[in-house]
């Protein structure tokens, strides 16, 4: 790392040790509880939780608005406090641990036990015995920072759950699993490589040193800053949360389009759980692939815990190369794990260690040259890519009083090597092979106070800072053996210190305002050389605020609306850009700026059929959109291309239609339209790249109980994505999408086996998913990335 560097990183890591300072507080003396005459009326859990508080004269900290959603049975009698607490929480996913004798905390429970995965796995509506569904328990989303409510966080938010997918279907990873979710997209370049954008904030389809329009985190732990989606595989996650829209005020710069929170399941200091899993795939006209993987849970000492996750699997290559006369040249190799440790000093503190690795290896591109016949590219040499990545997380959780405090720090190094055939470039640095190999260190830390003043008044306050090194070296490499120095070499270092804070006040039952603002300070410095050329640091240092306020309105029990307004911006930086003789010169690319503004409505619709729904309209203004562009002779550049408005309209629901049958639906409608184009810029196309006008998903889940505790689903899906652009430019107009997919699954599980057959495409439709594989000879080729053929897939898990 360096001595420079270190000395860079210690400020931002010394900020975690304060924390650690209120440990010595944690304790609390145990003394007896005394029996007292109990009379709370049945209704909202938050309201007769609070008469309780009154008669027994405690404290209970740890609340959530969601407690609201939840209704209580009358609790009238003698008992002592911890006693009466226990009957009011009973079948609710909340439960009290005691922190002193007048004062209680409220955690979620535990996962439910694996021995009864039936009632875990199995999708709500589907119980053969039920007369019809009941009301789900409140989802809690923790990207939120304050365990919101999702019904009553006044914004778009997604929270899903990983339970019913088999490990077969977990091993597409991350970019598998939102092509099932309308408000997201991304490109296709392959796994490891891609861009995710979120509400169609798509700044373009190709991967130069702009910062990500997404945030995304492995649960507290950044991951990437201006890296590609790491594609990190799902295996024992618990969920996945998605906040959408721009989050400027809770996660800094970068997140203009959303977060995208992955929250893996935590140790669980009860006893030793495992799992063992794997799973085999054959695609017509490709080779097969594989998956295997382990989990262990292992109580240590005394309220200590070890997890661990081990993976390893391939997906089988289906396109040919003709100009080497080789077959199924795009496998993709993946293999990786995790580790984490808990220690938890009392039921209020715990402290997590984690650590995370993940290699890719893909020994060719993923796209083909649509002007020859069947799923064929042409090349001179193998287009491998390599993604390396691994990190490190600390995260210390309690509570001082009535204040929750959480400090995570956390690093992340990310290495890419991506490789291009370039034997098509003539003149000065011409070569056979282009070569870019990225090393990408990111440093963060974040510490948060959180609580409530009374039933109404919540609150959130936090510091953060972070420090991100991306070192690039572009260099070509000669066949003959004759390889030139790097041709550039660029490290872009980005600081960031920020304050913001968040509070919601309930004016009266059911209205509840959110408003916020986050006080940020980035420090840019970029490091260049041309072959023997002086270095130059061009700096980019800006102070921002950014505001939020949210309106939340509960129209009845089990639906609300909301208004919100919120801001995003990422920051300027310089790109390199070629003179016409081919010499590299620096060029500057300023911050851009996202607002928004959004409006919806989402709850349960009560009937013989009830229905589970969320609607979102929304408005986005982007000014001075910073864009990844390739040259002429294909070399990646960043500009800013001017400004953009984007329309959209969401829709999700999920319908009982009986006990057994579930019908999933969703669609997208989205309007982008470039309003002004910087000097210089051309363009043909008036929307933004990758993000068609509209889509839709069609998901219909039967289930059927079997003898004991096993259940038989089954599922088929429907999905159309629309028409989009490569590029807004006049020579990237290629098009893709306009294709629809169809799925279907059989799963058979117990209490500890698995069994899922998948039929993949089974269309066998070729599609359009990204219109782009090699950046040097896309104006000389038709290059599409198709969908992957007509493939089974047999995926097995056991539990113990």
């Amino acid at each position: 790392m360096g001595l420079k560097k270190f000395y860079g990183i210690f400020p931002i890591v010394a900020l975690a040790l304060p924390a650690t300072t209120v440990l010595p507080f944690s304790g609390a003396l145990a003394q007896s509880e005394r029996i007292l005459s109990f009379d709370v009326p049945a209704g909202r859990l938050s309201t007769a939780l609070g008469v309780l508080s009154r008669q027994a004269n405690i404290s209970v900290i740890g609340t959530s608005a969601a407690l609201g959603d939840i209704r209580t049975s009358t609790i009238k009698g003698q008992y002592t406090p911890r006693q009466a607490l226990n009957l009011l929480f009973r079948g609710t996913p909340y439960q009290v641990r005691k922190v002193n004798d007048r004062t209680f905390r409220i955690e979620r429970r535990s996962a439910i036990p694996r021995s009864n995965p039936v009632q875990s796995r199995a999708a709500k509506p589907i119980q053969a015995t039920a007369p019809r569904p009941q009301p789900p328990n409140p989802i809690i989303v923790q990207a939120t920072k304050r365990d919101f409510a999702m019904l009553d966080y006044p914004g778009g938010v997604d929270s899903v759950s990983l339970d019913g997918l088999t490990s077969g279907q977990l091993s597409e990873g991350l970019d598998g699993l939102l092509t099932k979710i309308p408000v997201t997209n991304s490109t296709a370049l392959g796994s490891g490589r891609n861009k995710l954008f979120i509400r169609g904030i798509a700044d373009s389809s190709f991967n130069g040193p702009t910062q990500s329009t997404i945030g995304m985190y492995l649960g507290e732990q950044r991951l990437l800053y201006s890296a590609s989606n790491p594609d990190l595989r799902l295996y024992d996650m618990e969920t996945i949360e998605l906040l959408e829209g721009p989050q400027g005020t809770l996660y800094g710069a970068g997140a203009i389009g959303g977060v995208i929170r992955m929250v893996p399941a935590a140790p669980k200091i009860d006893r030793i759980r495992g799992s063992v899993w794997g799973s085999a795939m054959v695609t017509k006209g490709g080779d097969p692939g594989y998956d295997l993987g382990a989990m262990i849970n292992l109580p240590t000492v005394e309220g200590q815990a070890l997890r661990g996750v081990i993976y390893k699997g391939q997906s089988g290559g289906f396109i040919d190369d003709s100009r080497r006369d080789l077959e199924d040249v795009n496998r993709v190799r993946v293999e990786g794990g995790r580790l984490a440790l808990r220690t938890e000093f009392s039921s209020i503190w715990s402290l997590d260690l984690s650590g995370f690795a993940q290699m890719t290896e893909a020994r060719d591109g993923q796209y083909v040259d649509a002007s020859l016949p069947g799923l064929t590219q042409s090349s001179r040499v193998g287009q491998r890519f390599d993604g390396d990545i691994f990190g490190l997380n600390m995260v210390l959780k309690g509570a001082i009083g009535e204040i929750d405090l959480l400090s995570s720090t956390g690093l992340v190094s990310h290495d890419l090597n991506t490789r291009y055939d370039a034997t098509v470039l003539d003149g000065p640095g011409g070569g056979d092979l282009y070569d870019e190999r990225r090393q990408v260190l990111l440093v963060d830390h974040e510490t948060r106070l959180s609580g409530k003043i009374g039933n109404r008044f919540s609150w959130l306050l936090g510091g953060s800072a972070l420090d991100h090194e991306d070192d690039i070296d572009q260099l070509f490499i000669n066949l003959d053996g004759q390889d030139p120095p790097p041709f550039v070499n660029i490290v872009y270092d980005v600081r960031e210190y920020a304050l913001f804070g968040e509070a919601s006040y309930q004016v009266q039952d059911g209205l509840t305002l959110t408003a916020g603002g986050r006080l940020a300070v980035t420090e840019g410095r970029t490091r260049r050389i041309f072959g023997a050329a002086p270095p130059v640091e061009p700096q980019t240092d800006e102070t921002r605020f950014l505001p939020a306020a949210g309106l939340s309105v509960r129209l009845s029990d089990g639906i609300g609306a909301y208004l919100r307004y919120q801001q995003g911006f990422r920051t300027g930086g310089i790109t390199v850009e070629r003179t016409d003789n081919g010499t590299p010169q620096i060029s500057r690319f300023e911050s851009d700026r996202v607002r928004s503004v959004e409006a919806g409505l989402k709850g349960r619709l009560e009937g013989d059929a009830p229905i589970d729904f969320k609607l979102a309209g929304f408005y986005l203004r982007w000014n001075d959109i910073q864009a990844d562009l390739i040259e002429p002779e294909g070399f990646t550049i960043t500009r800013n291309i001017g400004d953009a408005e984007i329309f959209g309209l969401t829709f999700q629901s999920s319908a009982a239609l009986s006990p057994n049958l579930n019908l999933r639906n969703s669609f997208f409608l989205n309007h982008s339209e470039v309003m002004r184009l910087t000097p210089n810029q051309g363009a043909i196309s008036s929307m933004l790249p990758n993000i068609a006008p509209y889509g839709a998903q069609l998901d219909l889940q039967y289930t059927h109980q079997l003898a004991g505790d096993s259940v038989l689903v089954g599922s088929a899906g429907l999905n159309y994505h629309g028409r989009s652009v490569l590029d807004i430019g006049p020579t990237e107009q290629v098009r893709q999408g306009d294709y629809a997919s169809a799925d279907l699954s059989l799963i058979w599980r117990d209490p500890d086996w698995e069994v899922g057959l998948e039929a993949i495409n089974i269309t066998n439709t070729r599609g359009n998913r990204f219109a782009f594989g090699n950046p040097f000879t896309i104006r000389r080729e038709q290059q599409e990335v198709p969908l992957r053929p007509f493939s089974l897939r047999l995926s097995v898990k056991t539990t113990f």
